[in-house]
């Protein structure tokens, strides 16, 4: 018998979310998820293709309700928020977007969140949160970014401009 809940459209688990670059990756996953939504999550019949609907063009409820169930354990210190957001799944995406600013601050120093968050800058939500993360502007952020991956043995050069 399982007694743990299993998740169709997450890599994580409820033991590996909250180790390492985890966190941040779920956050990727979740504003992924928010991008290919034009104003609300699509909302799928239960399980009709469950766990088959990670394939449709459109973000899907049924994935951000399990990401959504993932965040308390990836962030147990914003607990709160993350019922918040779970509650809110029916909100229009940009309300979505804006609950999630506490998850990015406390999760700001990954670049390879940063470097999403970058790469995804043409949305206007993104170039907000972007905008509220590092006020000093992009080439200073893009220069946190390679100094982060040099740390880690990575020189990159052309592809961050």
């Amino acid at each position: 018998m399982i007694t743990q809940q299993l998740f169709f459209h997450s890599p994580f688990s409820p033991s590996t979310v909250a180790k390492g670059e985890a966190p941040a990756l779920l956050l990727q996953f979740i504003l992924k998820e928010l991008l290919r939504s034009s104003e609300y999550l699509t909302e799928s019949a239960p399980f009709r293709m469950a766990p088959f609907d990670w394939a449709l063009k459109q973000g899907s409820a049924n994935k951000m309700r399990e990401f959504s169930l993932l965040l308390p354990l990836a962030f147990p210190e914003l607990a709160h928020e993350a019922a918040q957001f779970l509650n809110h799944l029916h909100s229009p995406c940009v309300e979505l977007f804006a609950l999630l600013e506490p998850f990015i601050r406390v999760s700001q120093k990954s670049e390879n969140l940063l470097y999403f968050l970058l790469k995804h800058q043409k949305s206007p939500t993104i170039k907000l949160m972007l905008d509220k993360i590092c006020p000093e502007g992009l080439d200073q952020l893009k220069m946190d970014i390679v100094l982060q991956y040099q740390k880690r043995g990575f020189y990159p050069s052309k592809w961050i401009n």
